[in-house]
């Protein structure tokens, strides 16, 4: 047999085997072990809680602009 021939075959099983670990790698990452508290809903959203200097007042609402009439020519 040729040397490439070998390294073909070579690199083939070496790809299957490297192939076959991630995937065992990964598998075993993704069992949940019931370590947490989380049971899988959705999360709600909270804002962090930002130390303003004094006088600085955070807005309890988002900030809404009225559009100007634009005028038809």
């Amino acid at each position: 047999m040729d040397s490439i021939y070998l390294d073909l075959i070579l690199s083939g099983l070496t790809y299957v085997i490297l192939t076959y670990l991630t995937f065992q790698l990964m598998k075993s990452r993704k069992v949940n072990n019931h370590e947490d508290d989380d049971e899988g809903g959705i999360h709600e959203f909270t804002p962090p809680n930002i130390d303003l200097p004094p006088g600085v007042v955070w807005p309890d609402s988002p900030l809404l602009k009225k559009r100007k009439a634009e005028k038809a020519y």
